[in-house]
Order: structure tokens, then C-alpha cells, then sequence
């Protein structure tokens, strides 16, 4: 065990496949280009964990708008019954968070800004194959970072979300 999660030989297939470091690094690391595109200052800490239960859940992730038109909390009420399950699946991903972070941070994908929070080394949705999941997974992780820019504080997304950070 590491962190709370099996070592990669015992984990299920599925698991393993979404959520892998990599995956969950880069989905980070594309929601915080964007985030740092939008505002111009790095992406809180706090919210490189909704991230990933946002963005590679397939069933909220099939519920994402095409562009930031929908406003952030807008969506959360429209969405309410995908998002029910939200805060005990923030917290299952949170190990896999972690593991997904120290794995961007130690590529150098993603840099920690000392007291501020995540900066990015990648440009959004940067050279995926269009109409794959990572593709649809990487759009909906900059748009997860526009939606964050656009949000107010990282308390008032983690209480729409109905989380604590």
C-alpha cells in the first residue's frame, strides 16, 4: 500500500488505467494552465484535489458544457444528481491525487510556487489526439481551470462542490 492505495500489481484494470500518476498529473497540470492563463497567478494548491474526481469521472465529465458559456455554479445546480456522489469520491481520489501530484513535480510537469500554489509547464490540452477519452479528459481539465478562474475563492468552489478542503 502507498498512500492508501494497492501497489500497481494489485490494482484493478480500471483503476489503473484512469488513474494513473501520469493521468492525474497531467489533468492537473492542464487545468492549471489554464487557471494561470485566465488570472495570470498560479492554481491554489487545495484545488489540484477536485480536479481529477471532476475530470476523470466519465459520468460528470459527460455532463461538461462545450465552453465556459455555463457559468460554474450554474452547472453544479444543473448537475446536481451526477455531482450527489462528489465528496466521497474527492476524498477516494485523494490518494491517487497525491501520487498523481509527486509524479508531476517530480517530471516537472507541474513546479510548486512557495506560498502561492501550482504552476503548470504544459500548455492546455497540449498535442492529444482529437476524439479520444484522454482528449475529452484534457478539455474538460482546462475548462475545469476556467471555470476555477471564474469562481472566487477556493472555499466558495469546495462549498459548491459540497467539500472541505
Amino acid at each position: 500500500m502507498n498512500g492508501g492505495i494497492a501497489a500497481w500489481p494489485r490494482r484493478p484494470q480500471p483503476a489503473s488505467d484512469i488513474l494513473n500518476p501520469a493521468i492525474s498529473a497531467v489533468c492537473v497540470a492542464w487545468c492549471t494552465a489554464r487557471f494561470e492563463r485566465d488570472t495570470g497567478t498560479v492554481l491554489p494548491w487545495s484545488l489540484a484535489f477536485l480536479v481529477a474526481p471532476l475530470t476523470l469521472h466519465a459520468p460528470t465529465r459527460a455532463r461538461f458544457p462545450r465552453s465556459l458559456a455555463t457559468h460554474f455554479p450554474s452547472w453544479v445546480n444543473d448537475n446536481a444528481d451526477v455531482l450527489a456522489g462528489f465528496p466521497a469520491r474527492a476524498k477516494s481520489f485523494a490518494p491517487y491525487v497525491r501520487e498523481g501530484l509527486r509524479f508531476g513535480l517530480r517530471t516537472g510537469l507541474l513546479s510548486l510556487e512557495p506560498d502561492a500554489g501550482l504552476h503548470a509547464t504544459i500548455a492546455e490540452h497540449t498535442k492529444v489526439a482529437p476524439h479520444t477519452e484522454l482528449r475529452s479528459i484534457a478539455v474538460a481539465s482546462a475548462l475545469t481551470g476556467g471555470w476555477f478562474a471564474r469562481s472566487g475563492s477556493p472555499a466558495n468552489i469546495f462549498t459548491q462542490l459540497g467539500v472541505r478542503p
